[in-house]
Order: C-alpha cells, then sequence, then structure tokens
C-alpha cells in the first residue's frame, strides 16, 4: 500500500523529470529549429509558452513536494552536517536558479516582434537555454546520487 510519502516522491519525480527533460527538449530541439527557420514565431512562441506552464506548475509542485520531502527525512542540522543533506541544500540551489535562467531564456521566444526574426530571438535565447540545460543535468546528477 503506498504512502503519503510515496505518492509525494512519485509526484516530485515526475514533475523533475517532466521540467528537466522539457529544457532539454527547448535547447537540443526547438531553438537548432528555430535558428534553421524550421518553425514560424507562432510555433515557438506556442511551444515555449506552454513549456513556461510547465515550468510554472513544476516550480510550485516541486516546492511543495520537496519541502515535505525534506521535511520528512532530514532536520535543520542533518541538512547543514550531513553529505546527503548538502545534496538536497545544492538541489535547492540549483532549483531556485532553474526557473530565473528559463524565465531569461524564454523572454525572446515568448514575443517575437515584426522587426525581430526567428533566428535573431533563437540566437538571443540560445546560452540561456544551454546554461539551463547545463542546470538540467546538474540537477539530475545530484538526485541520483540522493
Amino acid at each position: 500500500m503506498m504512502t503519503t510519502f510515496d505518492v509525494v516522491m512519485i509526484i516530485h519525480t515526475v514533475f523533475a523529470a517532466v521540467w528537466t527533460g522539457g529544457t532539454l527538449v527547448i535547447a537540443g530541439a526547438v531553438i537548432p529549429a528555430a535558428r534553421n527557420e524550421s518553425l514560424n514565431e507562432n510555433a515557438i512562441s506556442l511551444i515555449v509558452r506552454r513549456f513556461w506552464y510547465v515550468t510554472v506548475a513544476s516550480v510550485l509542485l516541486l516546492l511543495f513536494t520537496g519541502g515535505h520531502l525534506a521535511g520528512t527525512l532530514y532536520t535543520a542540522e542533518t541538512l547543514q552536517t550531513t553529505d546527503r543533506g548538502h545534496l538536497v541544500l545544492s538541489m535547492v540551489g540549483l532549483w531556485f536558479l532553474l526557473p530565473i535562467v528559463l524565465y531569461f531564456g524564454s523572454r525572446p521566444l515568448m514575443h517575437i516582434s515584426a522587426e525581430k526574426s526567428t533566428v535573431s530571438a533563437a540566437t538571443a535565447a540560445q546560452p540561456w537555454f544551454i546554461g539551463a540545460s547545463a542546470i538540467s543535468i546538474a540537477l539530475l546528477i545530484v538526485a541520483a546520487l540522493l
């Protein structure tokens, strides 16, 4: 029988996987397609706007589920004095950083103006999404170490 802890862990893991996976898809497929002019402004805007909804939902769900998990498994002392606690704190730091980087990467793609091409918007977003991809991979590594 699944406990509340199990359900919270499943929700946390699924949303973390969707969010980090989505970041990698945008960086590895959507932005290169936009830079090659394979996607028009409406398609890019739609994809990135929907991804932003996933980002907001993931941030909120990961905040609540991660808070529950950390509160159940750790004390303030064990977070500060154990290797696993340090990994959790590293994860929290990366989790705070990822939506900020995604925000700056998503902005040029959500509202492509008539005087700005999809290529230039995607080019402006690319470094942000590369950074977000690195953060996502770091989050996955830290999660695997936990």
